[in-house]
């Protein structure tokens, strides 16, 4: 497998990209595109057919299709991601899933809107590492790509889920939602580690989980609290 990754680094990177695309439809219409995370089967008991749901961070779009189902043809998946090459992969994606629900943001979660800097790390193989992209100095070396505030979309409809997997960018991402985090008291799904971030929801009445093995914490609105866990 190290020598595949080696030689596909070698490739054009329309040829990657076109791989990709290819491999990603294959196991859409097998059935067999998801991730292993813990919450992936968590979602199925938070999400109602008709439901809203947030994606920040969908990168190729493994919790955007399963919201998507979930939600159904009634619901609305509303899917942040800034990278434009995998935008373009989430986009290619999202056309062979079932429902016609999902709307594709290519922008950063924030608290504010503005131009930003994302720079992306590359794997030891060579290959482009677009899991790991994140939000850095707007410099020469860094692709600009758009920030906006999740308030600033004026959403009305109940948002159900808010999953946030913006590489150590979460505090900002929940910063620019604090209307809809107060008026609808969402399940959150947050890759983070920041006890800054678990105290600011802690004082909004959220209580949280991390389940086994698991990099995401699992916040519910709970006026009475959850043990914080040792």
């Amino acid at each position: 497998m190290t020598l595949l990754k080696t030689f596909a680094a070698q490739l054009p990177s329309n040829w990657q990209h076109e791989l990709k695309k290819l491999n990603y439809g294959r196991q859409i219409r097998r059935n067999r595109f998801f991730t292993t995370e813990p919450e992936f089967a968590l979602v199925d008991s938070i999400i109602q057919p008709g439901d809203w749901v947030i994606d920040v961070g969908a990168n190729v779009g493994h919790y955007t299709k399963r919201f998507s189902e979930l939600a159904g043809p009634g619901g609305r998946v509303i899917a942040f991601e800034p990278v434009p090459t995998t935008f373009a992969l989430l986009a290619a994606n999202v056309r062979l899933f079932a429902n016609n629900n999902v709307t594709l943001l290519n922008a950063a979660a924030s608290n504010t809107t503005a131009t930003v800097g994302m720079a992306i790390p590359h794997f030891d193989s060579g290959l482009t590492n677009y899991y790991e992209a994140h939000l850095s100095a707007l410099d020469d070396g860094a692709l600009a790509v758009l920030a906006l505030p999740i308030d600033a979309l004026g959403i009305e409809h109940r948002v159900a889920l808010v999953k946030v997997d913006a590489e150590g960018h979460d505090a900002v991402v929940l910063d620019g939602m604090q209307r809809l985090l107060a008026r609808d008291h969402p399940v959150l799904i947050v890759e983070t580690a920041s006890d800054d971030v678990i105290a600011s929801l802690t004082r909004l009445g959220y209580g949280w989980q991390r389940l086994p093995d698991s990099p995401n914490l699992v916040f519910r609105a709970n006026p009475h609290g959850m043990p914080r866990p040792a």
